[in-house]
């Protein structure tokens, strides 16, 4: 069988801010995959990257993509760690395409604040005020900020200068929408405009799975896959 020439897609973005939703909706259309945070469920595979200093791993990794299931046209994966691999990226994989979501300071900080508590991803510790999670702690940059939320701010302030840089670097490889602009159908299209999907579109259905919903999809893909 012929290998199916592949686009690859690199979702990016702060997390808490729709990354699960986006990865959803494009994995729901034909011959595409793109994984969330490295997992690949079917094979119980979980691939996270390192922030800086990774990019043997990340270059071993999607080249792992790259040849992953002959059948997806399109596959792909997000994270938070890509961004300051995005220009190294671009230059191996000239016709990638680096899409996001954003969401607003207060409403990423919170989502935080409540989903990492006893944690703190953005600040070098040693593990007596927060606890060391040494999966998620590499995979975020560090701030010489001890206090919590200002450090998260700052991670989000961070983030969208480079994304708004890159997207005036690299037009035809970077775009990053809001999540307002995602839960529109319009925005849908627009998305799958950029990456260049011609196939029939699913842009109605609900992306945002809950648990029962996510293990139902999952069996779909399954079937649809292997």
């Amino acid at each position: 069988m012929n290998k199916t020439k592949k686009q690859l897609v690199i979702s990016i973005g702060t997390g808490r801010s729709g990354s699960v939703s986006l990865s959803n909706f494009l994995s729901h259309q034909n011959s595409m995959r793109i994984l969330h945070e490295g997992r690949i469920e079917e094979k119980s595979i979980r691939k996270l990257l390192k922030w800086e200093g990774d990019e043997d791993e990340l270059f071993a990794w999607l080249d792992y993509l790259h040849e992953y299931n002959i059948q997806n046209s399109f596959i792909g994966d997000t994270g938070m760690y890509y961004l300051p691999y995005i220009s190294k990226i671009i230059e191996k994989y000239p016709n990638v395409k680096i899409i996001g979501l954003t969401r607003l300071k207060e409403e990423v900080v919170n989502s935080y604040l409540n989903k990492t508590k006893g944690r703190n991803h953005w600040y070098k510790h040693n593990g007596k005020d927060w606890k060391i999670d040494k999966k998620w702690d590499l995979c975020f940059p560090k701030y010489n900020e001890p206090n919590k939320k200002r450090s998260i701010e700052l991670y989000w302030e961070e983030y969208k200068l480079e994304t708004e840089k890159l997207e005036l670097i690299f037009p035809s490889n970077v775009k990053i929408w809001t999540i307002e602009e995602f839960n529109t159908i319009s925005g849908k299209n627009k998305i799958l405009d950029f990456i260049g999907y011609k196939l029939v579109r699913d842009t109605n259905s609900n992306f945002k799975l809950n648990q029962i919903e996510k293990e139902s999809f999952l069996q779909k893909l399954k079937r649809k896959w292997f």
